[in-house]
């Protein structure tokens, strides 16, 4: 049976241009002075970082930073950042950036506060059991719209070792404060604007057409279908549009609710592993594999896609519902190599070699538990066949 967890709502989400420079107040408000913010390897000396590590600084508050974080988080990064926690001892955990940094953060306050190695945590051996209330506050500032992670409950990790993503999952790891803030994300290049809001398109279409069907996480879904139609291309090729970007930035919270509450599918699934096996973006390979994905569960929710085309903007007048269907997936396509993702698997060094275990990896990836059409691996392995050239 998929894993149904129907407490899984956003706490506090703050939402306006300059809101970062509100994060004192909310550290003020929890009775905290000990802050640690995790960021990435990239960020670490952004005007947005130094600028609020120097503003909490000079608020009284007790300030260090860990940014040894790259793209799809290892357990040994994980571990590199409860040793810093436990060097610096700090009262309340502030991750600002994409996914990778939030997730790691995620991860980290779970070790650090509970003991044991990350793996441990693991929801596929029943990690969500042993994580308890005595974490960290936790605040996060996305600087992507995309993974959602900054009201999830999941904190997605590679374990290097294994070449497998898993999730460390509890209601208790929703950020205690959600922070969005259009004016950190208008300097997203375009290519990554597109990857993360392909990400949370792919978010809000897997919940709203996953064999879990929670009405108001339905409601989430379709209507960040809605926002991010209006809204990603002009945050594209206007990168400066700071309406845009708060909206992109709304529609992938609501989506990573909706996420949350519903599930999400064989995308998901297939797309964990070529971040696991070729370090891929979670992203770009959620864009390459969304129009596949739509495809083959086209058949088990055709009314569904209907109403995800009619949210995409489609005039569906005169269309059957299987047509209206299919012109959701063609929609997607048509974006995608508008926004020039890669195509082909071996466009981004995947290997036909390594589709047994990719396979494999994905039948065990939770999201697939609630994609709505069966998948066997014969299947899954077909899906992953047609990426390829």
């Amino acid at each position: 049976m998929p894993l149904v967890i129907h407490n899984c709502w956003p706490k506090n989400v703050v939402c306006e241009a300059g809101a970062l420079k509100k994060i004192g107040e909310i550290i003020q408000g929890l009775g905290k002075k000990r802050v640690i913010i995790f960021t990435d390897e990239t960020m670490r000396d952004f005007p947005m970082i130094t600028g609020t590590k120097k503003e909490l600084e000079e608020q009284g508050f007790v300030v260090s930073i860990f940014a040894d974080i790259g793209p799809n988080p290892t357990t040994v990064m994980v571990h590199k950042a409860v040793d810093f926690l436990k060097e610096a001892q700090p009262e309340v955990i502030l991750a600002i950036g994409g996914g990778s940094p939030i997730d790691a953060a995620k991860a980290a306050n779970v070790v650090y506060t509970h003991g044991g190695h990350v793996t441990e945590y693991d929801i596929a051996i029943g990690g969500i059991m042993k994580i308890t209330p005595k974490l960290l506050p936790f605040i996060a500032v996305p600087t992507t719209a995309g993974t959602g992670t900054e009201v999830t409950y999941v904190g997605v990790i590679t374990n290097e070792e294994k070449q497998v993503k898993f999730g460390v999952l509890s209601p208790l790891l929703i950020p205690d404060y959600a922070v969005l803030d259009p004016e950190v994300t208008v300097s997203m290049p375009p290519k990554l604007t597109a990857f993360t809001g392909i990400d949370a398109l792919t978010h809000a279409i897997e919940s709203y057409v996953s064999k879990v069907q929670f009405p108001p996480a339905d409601a989430l879904g379709i209507h960040a279908v809605k926002m991010i139609a209006r809204n990603l291309r002009t945050a594209y090729y206007d990168g400066k549009n700071l309406q845009a970007r708060q909206e992109m930035l709304v529609a992938s919270m609501m989506a990573g609710t909706a996420f949350s509450l519903n599930g999400l599918g064989v995308c998901h699934a297939m797309a964990h592993q070529l971040s696991a096996f070729f370090n891929a973006p979670h992203g770009m390979a959620n864009a390459m594999l969304l129009p596949t994905a739509m495809r083959f569960n086209l058949e088990a929710q055709t009314e569904r896609f209907a109403h995800i085309a009619e949210a995409l903007g489609i005039d569906t007048r005169g269309l059957s519902t299987a047509q209206a269907a299919e012109k959701a997936v063609e929609w997607v396509e048509k974006l995608a190599e508008e926004f020039e993702v890669p195509k082909y698997l071996d466009d981004i060094g995947a290997t036909k070699d390594k589709i047994p275990a990719l396979v494999e990896r994905a039948m065990m990836d939770n999201p697939i538990t609630t994609n709505p059409r069966p998948c066997s691996p014969e299947d899954v392995a077909k899906l992953y066949e047609s990426c390829f050239r």
